[in-house]
């Protein structure tokens, strides 16, 4: 033991001892001295790494939190490719009314081509979907002889092993289908729309698909359409270019009036844009109403069954006919939407747009045969050499690019800051139209002035929906 002064102090009884207790004493002391200054510096140490530990712990902690932020900034990061698709499919879309106008035939017969064109790439896209939902595409492979599967490489075999059983694979598909429901349940953070097949529960698709509810509102929603593109395609003819652009694309402001009229709940910045907007619609008349030296009487009789003769003398000055049919497909659009937004709550992309584009030119071309002189034009008479390169560009530029990927980009791009981008779409189609020498005269101050209110009012109107809905969530 020690004294308090620090020496050792060794008991009476082994010091008149002769053995060598002393020595023994002193080392065994010295010994568990040692041992225990030892466990001191052990116990220091320990402390010291746990501190260590605690402070590693608490870096890793800020580190992981750090790279959560940065990936969270990513994932929020809006890919540059999407831009480009975004502007892609401005642009083509923006120059369907040019090669639109330059296709002389009746405007029926024009718009039955433009749809049917189109739903020969949208078929594509719909067998596709068919197949997936149905699952054809695995009674295809179970069907394969083993020779042909011994064939191919190791890890198509794999997969090919995996469908031995299609009851026992129906059975791990529908488990599967569950738990990506609960998945998606527990992902609500992430708000942004896909059009992926796996979004949608096939069974639901199997047993709403043929039902004759659902086959009443597609012909319904198709007719709807064919009417806004007759209205359109018509006023293309009817008006300038530019003013066609800008009354269809004020559809923002009609969606406001029937939600008016819906008594839906508006807000104040939805009702600023909608009486702007409207505004803009007047100020942009007054080409049409005082400006125009085209005799309106003249003008209000060229029916839809009229000849296509003086087809290029059309167009070339705006007139309020012309206007109010491009201010009647804005309106038609409205409901298409409306009418649509049911059907795709659980219908996948392309078994929607299909079905809808190509029941809308079954009913134009209908249209076309009952009330157009067709002067020799056949139905199909896009598939010509003279109108086929047209026709296919229309099909595929703003059909395709256009509204596929404008619908592609909604998962990566906000859709408040596409639809106010598409309301790009009349004065740089006006510009392509100049281009193309099919934009009639040169529009004058009104024009000018109106076309600012108008778009004006669709940005203020969507943005006021978008922050409306978003405030509601």
């Amino acid at each position: 033991m020690k004294n308090n002064e620090g020496e050792i102090s060794i008991p009476l009884s082994v010091i008149i001892s002769n053995d060598n207790s002393a020595e023994d004493y002193i080392d065994n002391n010295e010994l568990d001295n040692i041992n225990i200054e030892n466990n001191n510096s052990i116990i220091t140490n320990d402390n010291n790494n746990d501190s260590n530990n605690d402070s590693n712990n608490d870096s890793n902690n800020d580190n992981n939190n750090d790279n959560n932020n940065e990936n969270k900034l990513n994932k929020n990061k809006v890919p540059t490719f999407a831009y480009v698709i975004l502007a892609i499919a401005l642009l083509t879309m923006s120059s369907s009314g040019t090669f639109l106008r330059s296709i002389n035939v009746p405007p029926l017969l024009k718009a039955s081509w433009r749809l049917q064109s189109t739903s020969v790439l949208l078929f594509f896209g719909f067998v596709y979907e068919i197949v997936i939902i149905y699952d054809y595409h695995i009674k295809i492979l179970q069907k394969i002889p083993p020779t042909i599967i011994n064939k191919l490489p190791q890890f198509l075999k794999n997969k090919l092993n995996n469908l031995n059983n299609f009851n026992q694979l129906g059975d791990e598909e529908t488990l599967q289908n569950q738990i990506n429901q609960e998945n998606n349940n527990n992902d609500n953070s992430n708000n942004k729309s896909t059009d992926n097949n796996n979004d949608f529960n096939k069974e639901e698709i199997k047993l709403k698909l043929f039902q004759p509810k659902t086959i009443i509102l597609l012909l319904s929603t198709g007719f709807i359409l064919s009417i806004h593109f007759a209205l359109w395609i018509t006023s293309l003819d009817e008006t300038t270019l530019s003013h066609s652009l800008l009354f269809v694309t004020s559809s923002p402001l009609m969606v406001v009036i029937v939600m008016l009229v819906r008594r839906i709940p508006i807000s104040k910045g939805e009702v600023i844009g909608c009486v702007l907007g409207f505004v803009g619609l007047i100020v942009t008349l007054f080409d049409s109403l005082f400006l125009n030296e085209r005799d309106q009487d003249n003008s209000a009789s060229n029916s839809i069954s009229s000849s296509i003769e003086g087809n290029n003398a059309k167009g070339q000055t705006p007139t309020f006919y012309g206007d109010m049919l491009a201010l009647l497909g804005a309106v038609c659009l409205v409901f298409y939407l409306f009418a649509g937004s049911h059907l795709r709550k659980w219908m996948p992309i392309f078994c929607y747009a299909f079905t809808v584009t190509f029941s809308a030119s079954v009913f134009l071309t209908l249209g076309s045969l009952i009330f157009e002189n067709r002067q020799g034009n056949g139905i199909f008479g896009w598939l010509s050499s003279s109108f086929i390169l047209v026709a296919l560009y229309i099909a595929f530029g703003p059909g395709f690019l256009g509204h596929t990927g404008m619908n592609y980009v909604v998962k990566y791009i906000e859709p408040v800051v596409i639809s106010v981008t598409l309301l790009l779409e009349p004065p740089i189609g006006t510009v392509i139209g100049y281009i193309g020498g099919v934009a009639g005269e040169l529009p004058s101050l009104y024009t000018y002035l109106g076309g600012v209110l108008i778009l004006g009012g669709c940005s203020i109107c969507t943005i006021s929906s978008h922050l409306k809905n978003k405030n509601k969530k």
